[in-house]
């Protein structure tokens, strides 16, 4: 497969559609907080429950990623291959280290 200038560009979109998608479950409760939800902490129990359930956030984000690009077209494909990638590092990495700076048990 050869990559070509659209087929990065897809890529790239697909991670920072993921890190943008990512970024609002971490700010959660700040949106919640907009709406007159004054004590929210509907972001800390996001990021608790993906970071003791990490396989099954990844397969349950990697379910809605491939059944909303598909498989059938190529710039699908590596739109979805960049949101893969985002979605691996987020929660392998990225979540249990904002759960620890954040000191959430």
């Amino acid at each position: 497969m050869t990559f070509t200038p659209s087929a990065t560009s897809s890529f790239s979109a697909g991670a920072v559609f993921w890190g943008m998608v990512w970024s609002v479950a971490v700010k959660a409760s700040e949106i919640m907080k907009l709406f007159g939800f004054k004590n929210s902490r509907l972001s800390d129990h996001i990021l608790l429950w993906v970071r003791d359930h990490k396989l099954l956030a990844v397969t349950g984000s990697e379910l809605v990623n491939y059944s909303i690009h598909g498989i059938q077209d190529p710039l699908s494909v590596t739109f979805a291959l960049g949101g893969t990638l985002t979605n691996l590092v987020t929660v392998f990495f990225v979540v249990p280290m904002i759960c620890r700076i954040k000191k959430l048990v």
